[in-house]
């Protein structure tokens, strides 16, 4: 057994370091098909091997600002969730979609994840509902030509001259929103990408006229900006303002969330409490997190691709509460959660793939200790 275990730690190292070879990312999956049997059946000799401590993290590396999956995604597209939870140390679980019993009463599993959905409100406040939408232009937006293009993208583009004032009399405003069970992506006027999650909108100008192109946001985001040092870009939500050249970067500003996260991948941005003097620059790698409560900002070091990896299809879940993965599943199924008796401490690791019907999410949550009802639309989360 000891041997067993010192050699999936060697697989394991390597896989994290990036130098696995394809056949040992088979060994491992191979293990991993092996522990999920152990857990469900139980093997002859009763062992357990959740005393296999291990670091689990995503390993998503980005390449000159565009994130690439590497080998730890590899891993996840045999093991569509992986998971690792927190009890004074991780323990690693490889969920294969079965059905343990007793999971739920009311079988969600036509309740499927969510797709590329949003509503975009027009200046004079008509709707285009964009899954609705042909590919092609939409309309005219004073010097902006709205267009669907391919896989669902929103584009704005200015037809005159950016920064002319004769061909700007007045500043317009468009809002696309993003609803529960719901993701879109767009490019601003000038160039700029954004991705928008569930529950999500953003509110911008047609055209970006004076010394700054601002956008307001609310929900989660993730910013590709493009350079134009002489007009800043800034970002703001009701509890930060982030002001950037260019560079990539996500923001979570969701009102049911305690704190605003703004995680830097590439560039320096300024996070900053609006109406005050507190502010902190962020280098790559830093992830400022802003308390709505006390106002207080506080600056860590991160994985932040962990913090992208929703717009390649994954929902990390690195030192996630239950709480917190309970509302993003909320979002992006489109249900409610009912905690019964308390939430549950626990802490997870390791990620979700966002193509899972909520069905196999509770069955491997139930795998991972989570026990969860649903009913009427909505999971209820048992005591433990």
């Amino acid at each position: 057994m000891r041997d067993s275990k010192n050699n999936i730690q060697r697989l394991l190292d390597r896989i994290n370091s990036g130098v696995a070879t394809d056949k040992e990312i088979e060994d491992y999956n191979r293990w991993c098909d092996a522990f999920q049997k152990d857990r469900v059946e139980e093997s002859d000799t009763g062992e357990v091997h959740e005393d296999i401590l291990v670091d689990v993290k995503n390993k998503i590396n980005f390449n000159e600002k565009h994130l690439k999956i590497i080998s730890w995604f590899k891993i996840a597209v045999a093991a569509t969730i992986v998971l690792a939870l927190t009890f004074g140390g991780y323990y690693f679980f490889s969920i294969h979609f079965f059905q343990p019993t007793g999971i739920v009463q009311e079988q969600p599993s036509d309740i499927s994840p969510g797709t590329n959905k949003a509503v975009l409100t027009l200046t004079n406040g008509q709707t285009i509902i964009l899954s609705n939408a042909q590919n092609g232009q939409l309309t005219l937006q004073g010097n902006s030509r709205i267009t669907k293009i391919d896989n669902g993208v929103l584009a704005y583009e200015n037809i005159k001259q950016k920064g002319n004032p004769a061909n700007n009399q007045s500043v317009l405003y468009n809002e696309l929103s993003v609803p529960k069970g719901g993701t879109y992506q767009m490019v601003l006027p000038d160039g700029t990408k954004v991705w928008l999650n569930s529950a999500s909108s953003i509110r911008f100008p047609t055209a970006f006229v004076g010394k700054y192109r601002k956008v307001r946001v609310s929900g989660e985001a993730y910013f590709e900006v493009a350079k134009d040092p002489d007009q800043p870009f800034i970002v703001e939500t009701h509890d930060t303002k982030i002001t950037v050249l260019g560079t990539d970067f996500n923001v979570m500003a969701y009102e049911n969330e305690s704190e605003v996260k703004t995680t830097l991948l590439d560039g320096v941005v300024k996070a900053e409490i609006p109406n005050s003097q507190k502010g902190i620059l962020l280098k790559p790698g830093q992830q400022a997190s802003i308390n709505k409560g006390s106002q207080d900002i506080n600056v860590e070091k991160v994985d932040a691709a962990d913090a992208a990896a929703w717009i390649h299809g994954f929902l990390s879940l690195n030192e996630y509460s239950v709480q917190e993965l309970m509302n993003k599943l909320s979002r992006w199924y489109d249900v409610k959660v009912e905690y019964k008796g308390g939430v549950p401490k626990q802490k997870f690791g390791g990620l979700i793939n966002r193509n899972t019907n909520l069905s196999d999410v509770l069955s491997a949550l139930k795998v991972a200790g989570i026990s969860t009802e649903f009913k009427h639309h909505k999971i209820i989360v048992l005591p433990d």
